[in-house]
């Protein structure tokens, strides 16, 4: 999935390619902070565009009305001083403004973060009560039934490590956080290669949502040490923290 700064910015410069183009049009339709986000961003991008062109005219109608032939005032040093000075201050104020308006808070970032719900598992099970179970599971899983998926995952015996890590998204996604992080801890002390990397990102987003910042904090600078899976969200996040 295409970094969220990165779209909208393709997007006002139309540079988007056949796969983001899609991947843009299901997120506005599916993801509200995404569409709000892009219609800032649009509103800023057009006012910038039309300034500029504004400026354009004037400097060319000035041009016109003051053709090179006539005599000017004597420019010194400090006048190109003072106009320097001017465009600085209002190239940081209006960068201010711009960063002000565009970068999104923490709750923004985790919110997002969490609408980019994790894939449906595809592992199949034998003919028995736990397949039936696992079945139900991801079929609630696919229509956003996480209650569904938590308590149809709960009546298999003895999990695969797969089932425990869809039990704990599960719980974040029906905002059940403590239980979350409970299972997701249970998952990262197993130290299995699949499930415990993503289960660090996951459980950062349910401490954040826990309102437990320093928990967060601890996995969310394991995974930028180890660069492992969304090293580049966590570092996002921990420059919010």
């Amino acid at each position: 999935m295409t970094d969220t700064d990165t779209l909208i910015e393709k997007y006002l410069y139309k540079e988007l390619s056949e796969a983001e183009i899609q991947e843009f049009e299901q997120r506005m339709e599916s993801d509200t902070d995404f569409a709000d986000e892009v219609e800032l961003r649009s509103v800023i991008f057009a006012k910038a565009k039309s300034d500029f062109k504004q400026q354009l005219k004037a400097a060319h109608q000035k041009a016109q009305e003051n053709p090179a032939t006539k005599p000017s005032a004597k420019i010194t040093p400090l006048y190109y001083l003072k106009r320097i000075a001017a465009v600085l201050i209002l190239g940081v104020l209006a960068f201010l403004l711009y960063d002000k308006l565009t970068k999104p808070n923490q709750a923004d970032l985790v919110n997002n973060y969490i609408a980019e719900t994790h894939t449906a598992p595809t592992t199949l099970m034998g003919e028995n009560d736990n397949a039936a179970a696992w079945k139900a599971a991801k079929n609630a899983y696919q229509k956003g039934e996480y209650e569904t998926t938590a308590s149809e995952i709960e009546k298999i015996t003895s999990p695969e490590p797969e089932q425990q890590f869809y039990l704990a998204l599960a719980h974040l996604y029906n905002k059940n956080y403590d239980k979350s992080i409970a299972q997701f801890e249970s998952i990262i002390q197993q130290n299995n290669i699949n499930y415990a990397p993503s289960s660090k990102w996951y459980i950062s987003l349910a401490y954040l949502k826990n309102n437990q910042a320093e928990q967060a904090k601890k996995y969310l600078q394991q995974i930028v040490k180890d660069k492992s899976w969304k090293h580049q969200e966590a570092q996002k996040l921990l420059e919010t923290l």
